[in-house]
């Protein structure tokens, strides 16, 4: 018999059923937002039962004409260690120290909702209008 390992998809798909409802306990100017507990909250316990680790790393890559900060988030199914992997730059993110760790907090809390799939509620997912525009899209 043929026992084949679960690899990182896998793992992730596995994990999903063991989600918990995605909470918004984080409070800014323009509202509620989901914060890296609330993420582990809800996703933490089942992606360690399946062996999938998270790490989250800074780089600093200079083979163009400015150096580029970096941000790598992985996920890493262990036994048979397949990754999933996003690389973002933090070009214009980081202003001093406070700029920096600001990015990379919020870079960690996307990066893993993309990765995993997780559905934003009607209330945060407005395409990018707040951002842009600094108006809310009306929720119908």
């Amino acid at each position: 018999m043929n026992e084949s390992k679960d690899d990182i998809n896998t793992a992730i798909e596995k994990a999903r059923n063991n989600f918990t409802p995605l909470k918004q306990t984080g409070k800014a100017q323009y509202g509620n937002y989901h914060t890296m507990q609330d993420i582990m909250t809800a996703v933490g316990d089942a992606l360690t039962a399946q062996g999938v680790f998270m790490s989250f790393e800074t780089k600093v890559e200079t083979s163009g004409a400015m150096p580029l900060d970096i941000f790598v988030a992985k996920l890493i199914h262990v036994e048979s260690n397949t990754k999933r992997h996003s690389e973002i730059i933090l070009k214009d993110m980081n202003k001093g120290p406070q700029g920096t760790g600001g990015s990379i907090t919020y870079m960690r809390r996307y990066t893993l909702q993309l990765m995993l799939n997780l559905s934003p509620d009607a209330n945060t997912e407005d395409d990018g209008d707040w951002t842009s525009t600094g108006k809310r899209r009306s929720i119908n």
